[in-house]
């Protein structure tokens, strides 16, 4: 049985993990962040654990985030792109090694 994640998230806003005949469900909605916070603990920087479901506003920021050139993840769908303030990783890494050269 396939069940897609949008029914997943569907499923977590009418609150179904609240209910005592879905314990299994509550339990699956519990383990990804306990798993992440494990893995996220020995890292250095720490990165930001991001909740977010397909297709909204948090997953289309997230999608920019991750790969700036995509427009926003969703520019092929008609959605508007989404700009940041943060400079991608490869300005940064050059202003990294402008400042440790001038050292």
């Amino acid at each position: 049985m396939i069940i897609i994640l949008s029914q997943i998230a569907s499923w977590r806003e009418q609150n179904f993990q609240a209910r005592p005949d879905h314990v299994n469900f509550k339990n699956l909605l519990e383990a990804p962040p306990i798993d992440a916070q494990l893995i996220m603990e020995g890292r250095f920087p720490q990165p930001r654990y991001i909740v977010c479901d397909q297709g909204k506003s948090q997953a289309r920021f997230l999608k920019t985030k991750l790969n700036p050139s995509s427009g926003g993840g969703g520019s092929s769908h008609g959605e508007a792109p989404v700009f940041t303030d943060d400079v991608s990783l490869k300005v940064f890494m050059q202003h990294l090694v402008k400042f440790a050269v001038q050292s």
